[in-house]
């Protein structure tokens, strides 16, 4: 079959191909005024996104922070599609790209 489609066979083989792509991974390191700043509007977050009580502060402080990790805005909304606050969100939401907004703009800028 690879002669007959020689493109999937270079596919197949991983010749030329980029790979498979996963979701990045950020440093995790955030200055303390950054982890000050998400503390502060955790709770605002909270309210406008109508998280509920069985999501517990500390995890969504941990989702808050692995977001905030990440230098550019492509990578924190990947990040935040992926999070434990975002599936929260998708579970819980009906319109989640609304939230991933409103919830990545509310974010500290990046750490320069």
């Amino acid at each position: 079959m690879a002669a007959f489609i020689p493109r999937l066979a270079r596919i197949a083989s991983g010749i030329g191909s980029t790979g498979k792509r996963s979701a990045p991974q950020g440093d995790g390191t955030l200055r303390s005024g950054s982890m000050r700043k998400l503390a502060r509007i955790a709770p605002v977050i909270r309210q406008r996104l109508a998280i509920g009580h069985p999501f517990s502060d500390a995890a969504l402080l941990a989702s808050l922070a692995a977001i905030a990790s990440y230098p550019s805005n492509e990578e924190r909304w990947r990040a935040a599609a992926s999070s434990t606050l975002g599936q929260y969100i998708a579970n819980s939401s009906q319109d989640v790209q609304r939230a991933l907004v409103t919830l990545l703009s509310m974010l500290p800028a990046p750490d320069a």
